[in-house]
C-alpha cells in the first residue's frame, strides 16, 4: 500500500502503524526508535504527535539494529527487576543476592556482599553497588573515602573510571555506549561525561543540544563557561520571545480564515449562482 509518510512526507510502500492506523515509513520508524533506545527511553510512544498510545516490544526489537536492540533489551531488564538483583558495575552481568543466615560478627557481615562477577571477575559490594571495599563498611565508604573519589575521577581510556548517579550517589562504570546513563539502583537518567540529569523540553532541547539551556558542558565551549552560559540564555530568550508571536500569527490567520469562510465565501456563490441564472436568461 503506497501512503505518504507523516514524517518524511513522501510517497512510499508503508504499513500503517497498529495503535493509529497512521502511516510512517521504516526508515523514519527506524531513526526514531534509535533515538528513543539512546535517551533510555523503555516505555516509547508512537512518533504520530496527536497518537498517545505506546509502541509494542516486538515492534520496537523488530526495527532496531542490533546494537541498539541490545540496549533496549537491557534498559526492559533494569525495569523489570526487583532490589535483591543488580547489574556488575563493570559489565552489567545481572547478579541476584540471596539471603543467608544471620553472622553476627561485623566484618563476616558485610563480607556476605562481596560479589565477583563471573563475567568480567570484578569484585564489588552488592550493598552499595561500588568497587569492594575491604575493612570499610558502606557508610564510611561512600561519606568518605578518598580513594573512590579519586579513582572515579581519573581519567583512563578517554574517559572517567566512573561517574556518581546525581540522585542516589552511587558509582557507575561505564565500559561503552553513549554518554547517556540509566541508574541501576534509581532509575535515573543522567550523562556519564558531566554527571548531570538528563532533562529535556521539546521547544528547548535536551542534553545532547549543543544551545540547549539543558545541554551538556562538555559539548559546547567547554573552556569558556561564561560564554557558554551567555549563547545558551540568549537562545533561551530568543524562543521564549518568538514562541507568543508565532502563537498570536497563528491565532490572527485562523481568525482571518474564520471570516473569509463566514462572509466572503457564501458572497462569492452568490455572485456565482446570479451569473449563471442571468446566462440562463440570455439563453432565451
Amino acid at each position: 500500500m503506497v501512503l505518504m509518510c507523516r514524517v518524511c512526507l513522501e510517497d512510499k510502500p508503508i504499513k500503517p502503524l497498529p495503535c493509529c492506523k497512521k502511516a510512517v515509513c521504516e526508515e523514519c520508524l527506524k531513526v526514531y526508535l534509535s533515538s528513543q533506545v539512546q535517551l533510555g527511553q523503555v516505555e516509547i510512544k508512537c512518533p504520530i504527535t496527536e497518537c498517545f498510545e505506546f509502541l509494542e516490544e516486538t515492534m520496537v526489537i523488530y526495527n532496531l539494529t542490533h546494537e541498539d536492540s541490545i540496549k533496549y533489551k537491557y534498559f526492559l531488564e533494569l525495569g523489570r527487576i526487583d532490589s535483591s538483583t543488580k547489574p556488575c558495575p563493570q559489565c552489567k552481568h545481572f547478579t541476584t543476592f540471596k539471603k543467608k543466615g544471620h553472622i553476627p560478627t561485623p566484618s563476616r557481615s558485610e563480607n556476605k556482599y562481596k560479589i565477583q562477577c563471573p563475567t568480567c571477575q570484578f569484585v564489588w559490594c552488592f550493598k552499595c553497588h561500588s568497587p569492594w571495599h575491604e575493612g570499610v563498611n558502606c557508610k564510611e565508604y561512600k561519606k568518605g573515602d578518598k580513594l573512590l573519589r579519586h579513582w572515579a575521577s581519573e581519567i583512563e581510556h578517554g574517559q572517567r573510571n566512573a561517574q556518581k548517579c546525581p540522585k542516589c550517589k552511587i558509582h557507575i562504570q561505564r565500559t561503552e555506549g553513549c554518554d547517556h546513563m540509566t541508574c541501576s539502583q534509581c532509575n535515573t537518567n543522567f550523562c556519564y561525561r558531566c554527571g548531570e540529569r538528563y532533562r529535556q523540553l521539546r521547544f528547548f532541547g535536551d542534553h545532547t543540544s549543543n544551545l540547549s539551556i539543558f545541554g551538556c558542558k562538555y559539548r559546547y565551549l567547554p573552556e569558556r563557561p561564561h560564554l557558554r552560559r551567555l549563547v545558551r540564555g540568549s537562545v533561551c530568550a530568543g524562543k521564549l520571545f518568538v514562541a507568543p508571536l508565532i502563537l498570536v500569527l497563528g491565532l490572527a490567520l485562523g481568525a482571518i480564515a474564520v471570516v473569509i469562510g463566514l462572509f466572503v465565501f457564501p458572497i462569492y456563490c452568490l455572485c456565482k449562482k446570479q451569473r449563471k441564472r442571468s446566462r440562463t436568461d440570455c439563453c432565451f
